[in-house]
């Protein structure tokens, strides 16, 4: 199926670039952090027979601008809100890890968003957690070390840490994705801890987890289901944090947005 790639110009001047294929309701795709679009091709290309899929890459990822520093997830919002805007029509959101924070602070802006979902917001990773990280990140990507900050990065994010081999494989395939990984860590380092905020969504969700994922999105599954006790929880068997199964999603996504 054809795609057609098209842009929004942020509040902030920032170029958000995003890509769409098939018809029906927009449905739109917000990426994770240390990813791009490419990622979600397949769950994009199951979908696109029954919506209009809209894979947006996120400032700092992919052909999308760079934007004022530091960022926070207000600009991330804002860029979320602007394509939204563009689609000229209320459309479903799909918003994984990072994504998904993105996803729910665009919220209380977004009120043409009647359906949501969200595998795995990484919401215990919020406030001071990666502190420590974003500063050792920083010292390394000014010492050109861009492999050795994401693999400080993957280090502490994981739980387990991969091996040292595979962490090493990881860092050169993704080293490009060093800017966006840094404008993420300055997102979730100064995000509000207070999930409270999002008590009142009266908006339906769907919470997607994986069963075999690590024990820092079974926290940030926990902390969402306690704040939002009406949204509806689906573990996708066999799937981690990044799940392997497009199909898995994809069904899932489509019973949840009908």
């Amino acid at each position: 199926m054809d795609t057609v790639t098209d842009s929004v110009v942020s509040p902030d001047g920032t170029r958000i670039v995003y890509h769409v294929q098939g018809r029906g309701v927009p449905l739109v795709i917000v990426h994770g952090s240390i990813a791009t679009t490419d990622m979600y091709r397949g769950i994009a290309d199951l979908l696109a027979p029954h919506y209009r899929v809209v894979l947006m890459e996120r400032r700092e990822y992919g052909p999308s601008g760079t934007g004022p520093r530091p960022c926070d997830f207000t600009r991330q919002a804002a860029d979320l809100a602007a394509v939204l805007d563009a689609m000229g029509e209320p459309a479903f959101v799909f918003g994984h890890s990072f994504g998904g924070l993105v996803a729910l602070h665009a919220m209380s802006d977004s009120p043409a968003v009647p359906r949501l979902a969200l595998y795995e917001p990484s919401v215990a990773l919020a406030g001071p957690v990666l502190a420590r990280v974003q500063t050792k990140a920083r010292e390394l990507v000014a010492a050109g070390r861009q492999q050795d900050a994401l693999v400080e990065f993957f280090t502490a994010r994981a739980d387990p840490p991969p091996p040292a081999d595979q962490l090493r494989w990881v860092a050169e395939q993704f080293a490009f994705r060093v800017p966006g990984m840094m404008a993420d860590l300055e997102c979730i380092t100064s995000m509000d801890t207070d999930l409270t905020r999002w008590s009142t969504l009266d908006t339906p969700i769907l919470l997607l987890t994986g069963e075999n994922t690590d024990p820092l999105s079974k926290q940030s599954i926990a902390r969402i289901q306690q704040i939002l006790p009406n949204a509806r929880t689906t573990t996708l068997p066999g799937q981690a944090h990044h799940p392997e199964n497009p199909r898995l999603v994809a069904d899932a996504l489509r019973e949840f947005f009908g």
